[in-house]
């Protein structure tokens, strides 16, 4: 490519091809950078999710008085609610919060969720097992294409194949969440998030749905991200959770942390969809494509669902 300067020679260069060290490296080597899931905020609770046993159903129930009697309980809002619809195991149903890491995981196990269970598919290597309910339609397309047949028949060679891709997680070392600190009109946000800029926008947006918040400005929320421990293009939204984590620091005048336990990041935090078809392709000798044909289908992935308002 063609550019008005000159390549700099190997010996004016000042970046390209020299050592340089990591404006962030001794504090990771040391261990005293500060991740999200470090922070540990004075007075502050512990939130977890509850989330869908079922990977396809309605709601029918959800009994949370167990969990309210239990040691330590704070306080507790629904993502989903009852007549919602689950798509997946690991939905999120609920977050609740408590005084400690070990009351919170018991309060969360006392919650009760009943469900409607509906068809589900597992296995989407093979699309026929899917249902008709659950295939999308091809747009009806009247522009007149090339006549297909002929050119089969001028091709030297064809080759067909079924091919695939499964589902592949972030897996993100730190996982997704935040710790909230809502005080008076004014919220800081610690979130494991590789964009600090939209998270206020989308967290005010998100808040501003529930009637008894009200409007919130996207302008009172600070985000503060100095490390990150994995995104790989997962972590741009404020995501249910995050919204949900910021209620509950309303809701309880305290900095609340929800951050997702392994199995949670690796169900619902987000993965690249997966995707399997039947190609057939036909080339000249000399190496000219002069045909294709495909089926393909993939799974609509997390990003593909309704995305209901925390209540």
């Amino acid at each position: 490519m063609a550019t008005k300067y000159d390549w700099p020679a190997a010996d004016d260069r000042s970046l390209i091809g020299k050592r340089h060290n990591r404006v962030d490296g001794p504090e990771k080597a040391r261990g005293a950078a500060k991740y999200s899931y470090d922070r540990n905020l004075d007075g502050m609770l512990f939130a977890k999710l509850v989330t869908s046993t079922v990977p396809h159903g309605r709601i029918v129930g959800i009994d949370t008085s167990r969990a309210e009697k239990a040691p330590g309980y704070k306080g507790h809002v629904n993502i989903l609610n009852v007549g919602d619809e689950v798509q997946w195991a690991g939905a999120e149903i609920l977050a609740i919060c408590a005084d400690t890491e070990e009351h919170v995981r018991d309060v969360a196990a006392a919650v009760t969720v009943l469900y409607e269970s509906m068809p589900h598919w597992v296995k989407d290597e093979d699309v026929e097992k899917a249902g008709e309910a659950n295939r999308v339609k091809p747009a009806k397309d009247d522009t007149k294409g090339p006549d297909l047949e002929e050119a089969w028949k001028s091709a030297d060679a064809t080759v067909e194949g079924y091919y695939g891709l499964a589902v592949i997680t972030h897996c993100c070392l730190e996982p997704h969440g935040q710790v909230v600190d809502w005080t008076g009109d004014e919220i800081t946000v610690y979130a494991s998030t590789q964009a600090v800029a939209r998270i206020p926008g989308d967290l005010a947006k998100g808040l501003s749905r529930d009637e008894k918040i009200g409007t919130v400005a996207a302008d009172s929320i600070h985000v503060i991200t100095p490390y990150m421990g994995g995104g790989f293009g997962s972590k741009f939204n404020i995501d249910t959770w995050g919204i949900a984590c910021a209620k509950l620091s309303k809701m309880t005048g305290k900095p609340v942390k929800l951050m997702l336990d392994r199995d949670e990041e690796l169900m619902v935090a987000g993965g690249r969809p997966s995707d399997f078809g039947n190609i057939k392709i036909g080339a000249k000798k000399d190496g000219t494509l002069v045909a294709y044909e495909s089926e393909t289908w993939s799974t609509g992935g997390i990003a593909g669902r309704r995305s209901p308002p925390v209540t």
